[in-house]
């Protein structure tokens, strides 16, 4: 008689596990939609208190604005100045804030897209595409479409608005936004930017990294004019709430926990966090802190 191999343990990592993160602040309701600005500092936003906050080495947890604006996710532009994505309004809104003046609230009105060569793009990090509504047989072949299908449709659709930051160096497309009950702070909305735990930048031209999180995998996309993203590959066999990529090409990965991709697409370890993961960001003065948002706590870990 054969003995049968012994089972191998479920919590049986096969890459290395990475502990050692350290809790920088906690007590948060929760928080995501973070950015990191030239320095490395990070900027969040703590969406049930209406908070937007700043963390540093040197300065620690600070609140930067704490006025009653639904923000929901915020990214930095070229000149330091945050541009921020809110909730308020049927169709959401767009405004910016200097962190040194944040009582100067400047609100962005759409445009009509355009070419703009300086100008990077954003996008939100993590996308939900699982054909709600739209999931029909095609009669011609029989099948249905695909999780991957609908992502890659719904990336590739040209966006006819956006919001440029007053320094003119970003353009965050208008997503479709759906809305139920009154417009005002009562009302429901939902749209791609507006449920993405935050966002990425990259110019037309530059490859961008971001989830499709119905999918659970992570892609890599060509970003061209009007928010579309198309030439997508898969980078990452995880997708989840989030994904950043450091300067070497490696992905950080939050599914869980956060998975570790070299540049080639090969899981290389797994950092643990005592929370679910929700978002990554980069940061730093040297670009060596991986930032990890949870909904109560925000974590660092060197890289």
């Amino acid at each position: 008689v054969v003995a049968a191999a012994p089972p191998t343990a479920a919590t049986t990592s096969a890459v290395p596990v990475s502990s050692g993160v350290e809790k920088l602040a906690d007590g948060f309701y929760s928080i995501a939609g973070g950015a990191v600005d030239a320095q490395g500092k990070l900027y969040f936003i703590d969406r049930q208190f209406q908070r937007i906050h700043g963390w540093s080495k040197g300065e620690g947890l600070s609140i930067v604005a704490d006025a009653p604006l639904d923000a929901v996710n915020l990214t930095v532009d070229r000149s330091g100045d945050l541009p921020v994505l809110s909730s308020a309004g049927r169709d959401g809104t767009v405004y910016s804030i200097d962190p040194a003046k944040p009582a100067e609230v400047k609100v962005i009105a759409p445009t009509p897209t355009k070419a703009r060569r300086d100008a990077a793009t954003v996008l939100p990090v993590n996308v939900w595409a699982n054909g709600e509504f739209a999931d029909r047989i095609d009669p011609a072949t029989y099948q249905f479409p695909t999780m991957a299908d609908f992502f890659t449709q719904k990336m590739g659709e040209a966006k006819p608005q956006e919001y440029v930051s007053p320094d003119g160096s970003l353009s965050l497309p208008a997503f479709r936004v759906w809305n139920q009950g009154p417009d005002d702070h009562q009302g429901w909305r939902w749209s791609d930017t507006l449920d993405s735990h935050g966002f990425v930048t990259a110019r037309p031209g530059e490859r961008v990294v971001l989830t499709n999180g119905s999918e659970n995998r992570t892609y890599s996309g060509l970003v061209g004019a009007a928010g579309r993203v198309t030439d997508l590959k898969v980078v990452a066999d995880r997708g989840g709430e989030s994904v950043a990529q450091d300067a070497a090409g490696n992905l950080y990965v939050a599914n869980g926990q956060v998975f570790v991709y070299d540049s080639g697409g090969r899981a290389v370890r797994r950092i643990d966090v005592p929370e679910r993961p929700l978002q990554l960001v980069i940061g730093g003065a040297d670009r060596r802190t991986l930032y990890i948002l949870t909904h109560h706590a925000l974590y660092a870990v060197g890289i």
